[in-house]
């Protein structure tokens, strides 16, 4: 086979390619054994029929066609590694030629990646902070654990809601006169005055009494994760079902045995304090990660194509969807609570589109420039990170991920991240090896994250149920 590249121009590729008639005659024969397998000709058993019989009559035609399904994708992606072109998009193809005598000639034009001209991104350098744990870090932390522990107790009947009560809720959310999706709960339990509900909603539970039904208006804060809610004032009606009070344990030697199984309330405190060190040296890495990229992404430059946005708005939305049907609802009420159109949505889902495919295009070229490779065994390690992340069987994965063509994706993952390790290695004077499992993790986590970034729009604070994954566990939630 021999490919060229005729031209790129406006980041449009055409190639031009040559397959020799050996080649064309070898899946031409192939068509010929799929094809016989299916047809039944008379005289013959099925599968044994001669191909002059098979093509009068099925026609030469489907035999070329059947031939021409194999052949062409196969020479399409060999010429794409030979010539080194980077599609981003499906091609345009056009027959020049196909027999088998003259072999098969085509051309392809297809959108590939832009130039990007990389800044000088080996002076960057970002100072790498202490992470520091305090006596007082400690004493909070512990006082979660405690927290935790804590047993509720029935308030009575005739008591009255106050602060440090764990109330029990009913919730329902209207916006408009129509419901809002995600914005209804039930058996909503929150502790009043942790400022778990926005807008002052808990104050506004203060002073009711079990079985009482109160209309209680939120005003959405101008960042709450739902673009369509910000600054929006809806209506909650909300149900008193019961009220709790806390009892918290005795911070002492008894709850370090029953709580860690360790001897003394001391010995609690070392494992504490060892355990939000670990989270807080993870918190730096990501933060030292983040500055990094975000100063060599913007000391390069580059056209962000179309293309790669208008893919990247559209997973989103497809995420939001597939987070809607498991909340029972839809999109066409995501929009109608949020007062948005459709292409209202889209248009809000760019600005982080085009960012996310900077970043990537930028670290691409940071890969190529370094000549950052990527193994079978990373790969093969990736895909048992998200084999376990998915609680789905290694096997299974892999085979999904090869059926549907993903196998490409989680290679530019691996190589990317591998760009941030040497970044930041060069940024800093650290080992690369050092960040390259705080890498890992922290992937791991931002994919969590952003799975569940668009659950429920009950007025709850935003990082509420996700707080572990945006911020790490608490030293209490890793120790169990």
């Amino acid at each position: 086979m021999r490919a060229t590249v005729e031209k790129i121009e406006n980041r449009r590729a055409t190639l031009r390619v040559e397959v020799e008639p050996e080649a064309v005659a070898r899946a031409l024969d192939r068509a010929y054994r799929h094809l016989v397998r299916h047809v039944q000709i008379p005289g013959f058993r099925k599968g044994r029929a001669p191909r002059f019989l098979v093509e009068r009559h099925l026609g030469k035609a489907a035999l070329y066609d059947e031939a021409l399904e194999h052949l062409l994708p196969d020479a399409y992606r060999q010429a794409v590694a030979e010539t080194g072109i980077e599609p981003i998009d499906q091609p345009e193809l056009e027959i020049e030629a196909f027999s088998e005598e003259s072999g098969l000639r085509f051309k392809a034009e297809v959108e590939v990646k832009p130039d990007v001209e990389l800044g000088d991104y080996r002076s960057v350098r970002v100072e790498v902070p202490p992470a520091t744990v305090t006596a007082e870090d400690v004493d909070r932390e512990l006082e979660q654990w405690r927290q935790l522990h804590a047993t509720l107790e029935p308030a009575g009947e005739d008591a009255v809601a106050e602060k440090g009560m764990v109330a029990v809720l009913d919730l329902a959310g209207t916006l408009d006169g129509q419901p809002i999706p995600g914005g209804r709960a039930e058996d909503y339990s929150v502790e009043l005055g942790s400022g778990r509900l926005v807008d002052g909603v808990e104050d506004r539970i203060v002073g009711m009494r079990v079985g009482e039904e109160r209309d209680i208006p939120v005003t959405f804060p101008d960042d709450h994760p739902e673009e369509g809610l910000r600054g929006k004032t809806a209506t909650f009606r909300v149900r008193l079902k019961e009220l709790k009070r806390k009892q918290l344990p005795t911070l002492d030697d008894d709850f370090a045995r029953d709580v860690a199984g360790v001897a003394s309330l001391q010995e609690l405190r070392e494992r504490v304090e060892k355990q939000l060190t670990r989270l807080a040296e993870e918190r730096v890495r990501a933060q030292v990660r983040r500055q990094v990229v975000e100063r060599v992404v913007a000391g390069a430059r580059l056209e962000v194509p179309e293309t790669l946005v208008r893919r990247r708005v559209e997973e989103r939305l497809a995420t939001l969807e597939d987070q809607l049907r498991r909340q029972g609802d839809d999109l066409e009420g995501y929009l109608r609570s949020t007062g948005q159109t459709r292409e209202q949505l889209e248009e809000s889902l760019r600005r982080a589109a085009e960012d996310d495919v900077r970043t990537d295009l930028v670290l691409d070229a940071v890969a190529k420039a370094e000549g950052i490779q990527v193994t079978d065994a990373e790969v093969e390690a990736e895909l048992r990170e998200l084999a376990a992340a998915l609680d789905e069987p290694l096997p299974k994965l892999r085979e999904r991920f090869r059926r549907l063509g993903l196998m490409d994706g989680v290679v530019a993952n691996v190589r990317r991240r591998k760009a941030v390790d040497r970044l930041v290695a060069l940024a800093t004077g650290q080992p690369a090896a050092s960040e390259a499992a705080a890498g890992q993790g922290a992937a791991t986590a931002g994919a969590r994250a952003e799975a569940g970034a668009a659950s429920g729009v009950a007025p709850v604070q935003a990082g509420d149920d996700v707080q572990g994954d945006a911020a790490g566990p608490t030293a209490a939630e890793a120790a169990h």
